[in-house]
């Protein structure tokens, strides 16, 4: 229960509760309810609401339980009211659930039983008998073990990110705890407050039974703070550089011991049975122990102890780092910025625009750009401009070595410059700008230069100082591996739509239509639901494309794609079959409703489709649809298909221009 995520569990019982029509509960290994039951249904909640009823179910429910937890597979088994229930034994890591569902009856033989006898053994009268009745269904024994391997799957992989998930949350806000206190140290306080601080933390996040701090003095380790049960007697006793002692110092790492003979070397008395010694290190020096006694403590928790040992240690020396640590503080905001702001951003023009904002804003500049090399040329080109006029840089291109953009471009090196009145470069002044301070940055991608980041006119008026350069050239980096992110996304997409989209009506292709078909005709024949497919065919379109064209055919054929969409609903979806066929499908669609769909694409196209062409003696383009609806009219792929064609083909015979649906002659 502990690493469980109670709120999010409960919202997959309900849905798989609701989904499959059967109740849930899941139950501890202890035999302890975790979560009651939902979605039972009324004969089962009233033979529960009975005092017999409910002592046989909860003995039903405990004794089975005990049974579950030795199998490895789902147990279907008939409880009180000739009800079958199941029980799917979950294990994670060390832990066991069990999933108890079911409440129905599964041949017609167990609910004659119960109307006949079992009923009135629990004390139903014959009418509420008679009502409760009503409302059951019988379900196929094999469907129902099918519908609780799918539970078991679905919540298996449930309890397992719920575990993974609260633990991981758990250990991470204790390593935030234990951050944050560190962080919060104040660089002007001593050793013994830093100390204190430890000791303090350690016995409060960790729950130990009692704590030591030690300083080295030479081959000694001298007690420092002791806490918890036995301080006075650790506070009174030095350690030397031997044994247990001698190991830590030696490999620098944590090591325990519950050998009481070794404790006793020590120094210790007998009441002392467990000690973990965490290195104090400073500058590759075991400065000091952090010793836990008696406390049994996990792998991950010592990882996190010893990595705090480390922190203090370093916390130790940071006095004289105050400088170096000033100086990283704007380089991790800078990591804070480019991840929150750049990474969630994947459509290009909007990261260039992101970027070079961001540029602006870090360096407290009023102007910029973001240039970037054009892919088939070797010419910078400007994606992003700000305080600058981006209509007078719409046609500007840059070759490498051209200007100060250039030249960054060229070598490859950034550049800050306090006046280019005064550079060695021979670079033109520049004129449009308040002040002649600048910075230029390329961004890389290995060795490869693909843009130029242009920084000018400090909002302050100062000029650009090493330390704003240093800033964004470790910024420029980040946005480097964001732009290199975008094109992959958007390559991706691309390809995406090209492996699923018929490139001259933009529907969907062949191939897609036949993993969406796939797909439909699994699911309504799992659900028990019904779809409906479409086969629409140009009327004359070879006659079409003999007299007109094929440039004027291509047209006809685009037309139509766009007039069907649009007589579409958002979950229909239409694919070029071959040709001049395309092909609807029409999820959880009845004949009538099909017969509606399919005519208001017929009549749009008829309408809408103006007669432009010459030669062609028709006076409008018409198309001919058959309709084929699942389950009636076929259950698998080549049937449902073929009848559709079949009523396809009868609405030619009959004169065109027409919708039929495929009756079965049987």
């Amino acid at each position: 229960m502990e690493y469980l995520d109670i709120d999010t569990l409960s919202s997959l019982q309900n849905h798989l509760a609701k989904l499959t029509g059967l109740y849930l509960s899941l139950y501890g290994e202890r035999g302890n309810l975790i979560m009651p039951p939902v979605n039972e249904n009324k004969l089962l909640s009233s033979l529960k609401a009975l005092s017999k009823g409910r002592d046989e179910y909860h003995d039903f429910v405990k004794k089975n339980i005990e049974k579950a937890l030795q199998r490895t597979d789902i147990s279907f088994l008939k409880g009180p009211g000739e009800q079958y229930h199941f029980f799917i034994p979950i294990r994670i890591e060390t832990s066991a659930f069990i999933v108890v569902g079911g409440g129905v009856f599964v041949s017609a033989a167990d609910y004659d039983t119960f109307a006949k006898t079992a009923g009135a053994a629990y004390g139903f009268m014959p009418d509420q008998q008679k009502a409760l009745l009503q409302e059951m269904t019988i379900k196929d024994y094999a469907e129902l073990q099918d519908t609780a391997r799918y539970i078991r799957s679905i919540f298996s992989l449930g309890l397992q990110s719920s575990h993974k998930g609260t633990f991981l949350e758990k250990r991470y806000r204790l390593m935030k705890t234990v951050f944050s206190l560190i962080s919060e140290i104040q660089l002007e306080k001593q050793a013994a407050e830093i100390y204190d601080i430890m000791v303090d933390m350690i016995l409060f996040l960790f729950n130990a039974e009692s704590i030591a701090v030690m300083i080295r003095d030479n081959t000694v380790f001298k007690p420092y703070k002791s806490a918890g049960k036995f301080r006075d007697h650790l506070q009174s006793l030095p350690l030397k550089t031997t044994g247990l002692i001698a190991e830590v110092v030696d490999k620098q790492k944590p090591v325990n011991s519950e050998s009481v003979m070794e404790l006793l070397r020590l120094g210790f008395n007998d009441k002392i049975t467990l000690m973990y010694a965490f290195p104090i290190i400073s500058e590759d020096t075991v400065i000091g122990l952090l010793n836990i006694y008696n406390s049994v403590i996990s792998q991950d928790d010592a990882d996190i102890i010893f990595e705090t040992c480390k922190m203090m240690g370093n916390c130790l020396k940071i006095v004289e780092l105050q400088e170096t640590y000033h100086k990283c503080l704007k380089e991790i905001d800078i990591l804070n910025t480019a991840t929150s702001r750049l990474i969630p951003v994947k459509e290009p023009d909007m990261l260039y625009e992101t970027i070079l904002d961001m540029s602006i804003y870090l360096t407290e500049a009023e102007k910029g750009s973001l240039m970037l090399v054009s892919d088939d040329t070797a010419y910078l080109t400007i994606k992003a401009a700000k305080g600058i006029n981006r209509r007078l840089l719409t046609d500007i291109r840059i070759r490498a070595g051209e200007g100060i953009a250039g030249w960054v471009f060229r070598e490859g090196v950034p550049l800050v410059m306090e006046d280019i009145e005064k550079n060695e470069w021979g670079f033109p002044k520049r004129h449009k700008y308040r002040t002649s301070s600048f910075i230029s940055v390329p961004l890389k991608l290995d060795e490869k230069t693909i843009g130029v980041l242009n920084i000018s006119d400090k909002i302050s008026g100062e000029v650009f100082s090493a330390e704003d350069l240093a800033l964004i050239s470790s910024f420029a980096a980040y946005a480097t591996i964001a732009l290199e992110r975008s094109t992959y996304y958007t390559l991706a997409g691309h390809l995406k739509e090209l492996s699923v989209t018929d490139s001259l009506t933009g529907l969907f292709n062949r191939r897609y239509f036949e993993e969406r078909f796939f797909e439909e005709l699994n699911r309504s024949d799992r659900h028990n639901l019904s779809f409906s497919l479409a086969m629409i065919d140009i009327d004359d379109f070879k006659l079409f494309n003999d007299s007109e064209g094929h440039l004027a055919g291509d047209e006809i054929l685009k037309s139509i794609a766009n007039i069907s969409k649009d007589c579409l609903r958002i979950s229909d979806v239409i694919a070029r079959f071959g040709g001049e066929e395309f092909a609807v499908i029409m999820p959880q669609t009845e004949k009538e409703e099909a017969i509606l769909v399919s005519e208001r694409i017929r009549k749009s196209i008829k309408e809408q489709i103006p007669s432009t062409w010459s030669v062609f003696p028709k006076k409008a383009i018409t198309v001919s649809i058959g309709v084929a609806t699942f389950p009636y009219d076929g259950k698998e792929r080549k049937e449902l298909i073929r009848n559709a064609d079949k009523a396809l083909y009868m609405a030619k015979m009959e004169g065109k221009d027409r919708t039929v649906i495929w009756q079965s002659k049987s």
